[in-house]
């Protein structure tokens, strides 16, 4: 029988973790339903993508990669197998392709100054008449280290597509020490999920959540900020409160399509543009219709730039 997502938010404990300075600050979750090693990272980088959906291109990577640094200074801080490790023990698996925009590569050279060994797995997710299912389409465990350290990043909500990546890589080492997973949108119903396959196959997994473990809704996908399961400290969900108002905070989901923002813009750009246009056409509360409206400028200003000629600036970059 599923576990009913509110009672699990309802029974979870919200413990602050001391950390250093240089780390945003973490809190350990602390339920029966979680793993012991569940954290979620209050990072402000990760923050802003959840409260601006219309945040796309070269300035979503730059806040995905910010929050990736975020997550690896906190999980070196928390996680004795990381500190324990040499950089030749250490591993990324990539789920393709909408985990590539997370830039733990990236994050991994700004942290420790050097490069990261990288497998990648093609995963695709879709639904069955009996729920979502993940095809891994694609395998290359090449640079695969020995008795690895495995960091993995992706957006998580039921937790099938880390558990079949998961699975996949304990079938191509027999020797993985520990398994680190970041979601900047992770879902409660993927961190039991989570937990259940730790019990299973009796491996350390430490998991990381930026800002909040949100409630999952029935279709699977949608992961909204007011959700009576999501798990998030009260000035954070104060923060997604005021930015989404009430009423699109319960039912707006706090990350859209990652994979569409990463890697198709202005198709989530037009998207959200319809969305709001559709929404604002029977819509009565005030909060709701001034959310909508300057959510649907930014949309607009976005898609503006997107369909601007390109230019190239004095210093190089391109606009």
């Amino acid at each position: 029988m599923a576990i009913d997502q509110e009672t699990v938010r309802k029974s979870a404990r919200i413990e602050e973790i001391a950390t250093s300075s240089a780390i945003p600050r973490v809190l350990r979750i602390d339920s029966e339903h979680l793993l012991p090693s569940t954290y979620i990272v209050e990072s402000s980088s990760a923050l802003q993508i959840l409260l601006e959906p219309w945040m796309v291109g070269a300035r979503l990577a730059t806040f995905a990669r910010e929050s990736s640094i975020d997550f690896i200074r906190a999980a070196f801080n928390l996680v004795p197998e990381f500190q324990e490790s040499s950089l030749s023990s250490v591993t990324e698996v990539v789920p393709l392709a909408g985990a590539l925009y997370y830039s733990i590569a990236e994050a991994f050279d700004r942290v420790f100054g050097n490069t990261i060994s990288r497998c990648f797995i093609g995963a695709r997710r879709h639904l069955t008449p009996t729920g979502w299912k993940t095809d891994l389409s694609y395998k290359n465990f090449e640079a695969l280290s020995p008795s690895p350290v495995i960091l993995i990043g992706d957006t998580i909500a039921t937790g099938g597509t880390v558990e079949s990546i998961i699975e996949a890589t304990m079938n191509e080492a027999s020797d993985v020490r520990t398994i680190i997973v970041y979601s900047i949108a992770g879902g409660l119903q993927g961190a039991i999920r989570l937990k259940e396959l730790a019990d299973k196959i009796e491996l350390p997994i430490y998991t990381f959540y930026s800002n909040a473990i949100f409630g999952v809704e029935e279709n699977g996908t949608d992961m909204p900020w007011l959700h009576p399961g999501t798990i998030t400290a009260p000035e954070i969900r104060k923060q997604a409160e005021e930015a989404y108002g009430s009423d699109l905070a319960r039912r707006w989901c706090c990350i859209w399509d990652w994979g569409d923002r990463a890697k198709h813009p202005l198709r989530h750009l037009e998207e959200l543009l319809e969305r709001c246009n559709n929404e604002l056409i029977s819509i009565e509360d005030g909060k709701t219709s001034k959310v909508l409206n300057d959510i649907k400028d930014e949309a607009v200003t976005a898609i503006e730039q997107w369909r601007s000629p390109l230019s190239v600036s004095v210093e190089g970059s391109v606009h």
